[in-house]
């Protein structure tokens, strides 16, 4: 199972991506010219400090009193102005290894491609009568990207340099060149006009990166200037390490240390560790042509059917977690870890109102557990720097984090340029959300459900739950006899009022549905571990006071606490169904189901479905409805129109989210465990007529195998997911 090409990339939206997690090169394939995009995922702009505003908890009350008076555009401008913090920093693009070949630009039999079931990069074509080859991967368990390129007579030829939008110097040694670098210790995102947008000093992360020759059977040398030039070669093969020496989440990998380099050992060390987690699951919905991947969304796009490109794009899917995130590394960010802009879009961040959490919907149900170890030890370290926040901001008890996040674990509320003391206009409508940090607890527990880990949940989901329990015990705010959330926002949305527009408001449904969400799997783990917990008491009572969800006047479930016209009724988002999906708040409440079908039907009446990541949150929501034929509607348009030829999501631009989501959604198509009721092909479109899936996971770690013929069950298979792992041991 393959992407290939008979071109090479124009641009980076059509390179391959190789990753082991940490490192990760986009793969251009140039004949004459060769070029890979390189990161490292802790290169990031600044540097650990406070950013919280130590002045925000004194215009708390100010700003409910305005919200309760139904000033809300006045309490908007008291946020922006008083209790916003700096954006996020930014994460940083390596730099590129340029390869100039000595040969002549006119190929034949050109052929570049990305193998799915080994993880390697190829390109392959012939020179005046030569055959060159050339392979990319980057090992987990080496730690370091490994070229090779090939020819079928000594004569190959190439010089190759480093280039960086970073501030590097570039030595020469024997038989490498290393790269020492520094980051920026300050980047403003590119929407940003601040005075100082960008930053040198002495305090930005400083990295050393080697690119050395592992093998050459012809000359080379390197120059002072740290150019490497080879010739008369058969076979050369280069290596790419980086370590920073500034990183302050050490990794928990054990490095392998190679004195001496053995290319078929590495390669064949990197082929198990991979298969160990891809081969796990095996999807067939139809044959994969022998077509480039290109001209494949081209057909697509022109109304021919290709079952086989679903399954691609679905394994690729997996394909992307497993290459940007595992043990060790940071988690998936907005662009996995592949970026290559200096100041990416919107820097490249962790945006935590639904982008970070999409990037692991699909890490349960498709079979990749040790994907999220990452965002678990993430969220761990919001959860530390969230507690000064909390109390900062609120006044309250446990951690808070807000819509973005980076590599220094900020957790305040953005919205403001650097040296400057008043929010960038609208920034609330985002920033001013602190729900992110219970979004992000929901992986915690749902990795119990999935795995029955009796230690992770006593160690991790106890103690990360709890810290966002005490805090929405404290934020609830009592209004005429109710607990309501103030103030409240709904993620990136705004509505009309005779003041003008604005976002700010009390009790949005995304707030109620994450409190019940923290709230109810609190209880649940301390059920289980036997814990007696004296802040169940508070939950309890605020439970039975909690402001409850509202049906408007064409009976869906409103977005906030009142039907309020919206300034975008095709809003992108779809925050106010988050329990329906991914939460299972809504299951079985045949009442607020049908009020979040109506709330889905407006959103796309008004155009709801125009961006990447967004139409995958909808293909997930039409499964969960059970309606396959919208579900596979909305697949396709997510290839047709928010797909890059390389399969990357265009949000545009390019975000991972989507890649996905997107997956994710292809999985409850096929299989949901939900409210304790597992459905076997609950969304089957009648496109997808013939198949089998082996290796989805449902809960209580199992999984289950399923073939369909005709749009009709011909057998399903559930089995315990560790003896299938003892048999293959």
């Amino acid at each position: 199972m393959e992407l290939f090409y008979k071109k090479a990339a124009n641009c980076f939206e059509e390179t391959l991506p190789v990753g082991n997690g940490s490192l990760g090169a986009m793969i251009f394939g140039g004949i004459k010219n060769e070029k890979l995009g390189l990161n490292e995922e802790s290169l990031w702009s600044g540097y650990q400090r406070d950013k919280n505003r130590k002045e925000a908890y004194s215009y708390l009350e100010e700003v409910r009193k305005l919200v309760f008076e139904k000033k809300f555009t006045e309490a908007e401008k008291v946020v922006q102005e008083h209790m916003l913090g700096e954006y996020t920093q930014s994460y940083l693009p390596m730099g590129n290894l340029h390869i100039s070949m000595s040969h002549g630009e006119e190929a034949v039999q050109y052929k570049r491609s990305l193998e799915l079931e080994d993880a390697v990069a190829r390109v392959e074509y012939a020179v005046d009568g030569i055959h060159y080859k050339r392979e990319y991967f980057a090992s987990y368990p080496a730690q370091m990207i490994v070229m090779r390129f090939l020819a079928d007579r000594p004569v190959m030829g190439m010089e190759v340099q480093f280039e960086s939008l970073l501030r590097v110097q570039v030595i020469h040694e024997e038989n490498r060149f290393s790269i020492e670098g520094q980051c920026p210790e300050h980047m403003d995102p590119n929407y940003v006009k601040g005075p100082e947008g960008v930053i040198y000093g002495d305090r930005g992360m400083r990295f050393t990166g080697k690119v050395t020759v592992r093998k050459c059977d012809g000359g080379y040398t390197v120059s002072e200037a740290g150019v490497l030039n080879i010739e008369g070669a058969r076979e050369v093969i280069l290596t790419l390490e980086v370590e920073n020496a500034d990183r302050i989440d050490r990794k928990k990998v054990m490095l392998h240390k190679y004195s001496i380099f053995q290319y078929d050992r590495i390669l064949e060390e990197h082929i198990r560790d991979y298969r160990k987690l891809f081969d796990r699951v095996v999807l067939y919905l139809g044959e994969q042509l022998e077509i480039p991947t290109d001209e494949r969304l081209e057909r697509l796009r022109a109304g021919e059917e290709d079952n086989g490109l679903y399954a691609l794009y679905f394994q690729y899917g997996r394909y992307l977690l497993i290459a940007s995130s595992r043990e060790g590394s940071l988690p998936a960010n907005l662009q996995g870890i592949w970026s290559w802009e200096y100041q990416a879009p919107w820097s490249s961040n962790f945006t935590t109102n639904i982008n970070t959490e999409m990037n692991y919907w699909h890490a349960e149900s498709c079979n990749l557990k040790e994907c999220l170890t990452p965002l678990f030890d993430y969220t761990e370290r919001l959860c530390e720097q969230g507690k000064k926040t909390a109390k900062a901001y609120y006044g309250c008890r446990g951690f808070v984090h807000h819509h973005n996040g980076d590599y220094w674990a900020s957790t305040n509320p953005t919205g403001m340029g650097y040296l400057e003391n008043t929010g960038q206009e609208n920034s609330v409508t985002w920033s001013m959300w602190p729900m992110g940090g219970a979004w992000m607890c929901a992986e915690f527990f749902k990795y119990w459900e999935y795995q029955e880990d009796r230690q992770f949940l006593e160690e991790r989901v106890y103690p990360i739950l709890k810290e966002a329990a005490l805090f929405f015990v404290d934020f609830l705010v009592k209004k005429d006899g109710v607990y309501v959330t103030c103030p409240s926002t709904s993620p990136e949305n705004r509505y009309k009022t005779p003041e003008g527009d604005t976002c700010i408001t009390m009790s949005s449904a995304m707030d109620l549905e994450l409190i019940r969400e923290v709230f109810s799997n609190f209880k649940k783990t301390c059920e289980i571990l036997g814990k007696e917990e004296p802040l169940l008491e508070e939950i309890e009572e605020r439970l039975a006071h909690l402001s409850d969800f509202k049906i408007g006047s064409k009976g869906q479930l409103l977005e906030w606490n009142e039907e309020f016209e919206e300034v975008e009724p095709g809003h992108r988002h779809m925050s106010h169904l988050y329990g329906l999906f991914p939460s299972e708040l809504f299951a079985g409440d045949e009442k607020l189901m049908k009020a979040c079908k109506k709330s889905l039907e407006i959103r796309l009446l008004n155009g709801g479905e125009y961006t990447g990541w967004s139409l995958a949150w909808i293909i997930n929501l039409y499964a969960i409805f059970g309606e396959g034929e919208k579900a596979y509607e909305c697949l396709r348009q997510l290839l047709t129109r928010s797909t890059y030829d390389n399969l990357w999501d265009a949000h545009p631009p390019f975000q991972i989210d989507g890649n996905f989501g997107g997956t994710a959604a292809i999985a409850n198509m096929l299989v949901q465990d939900r409210n304790g009721e597992v459905k076997i092909l609950p969304a089957l479109p009648k496109q997808f007529k013939n198949g089998f899936v082996k290796g989805l996971c449902i809960k209580g770690n199992k999984a289950v195998d399923i073939t369909w013929r005709d749009g009709k069950e011909v057998e399903h298979r559930i089995y315990d997911k560790k003896e299938e792992e003892e048999k293959d041991a």
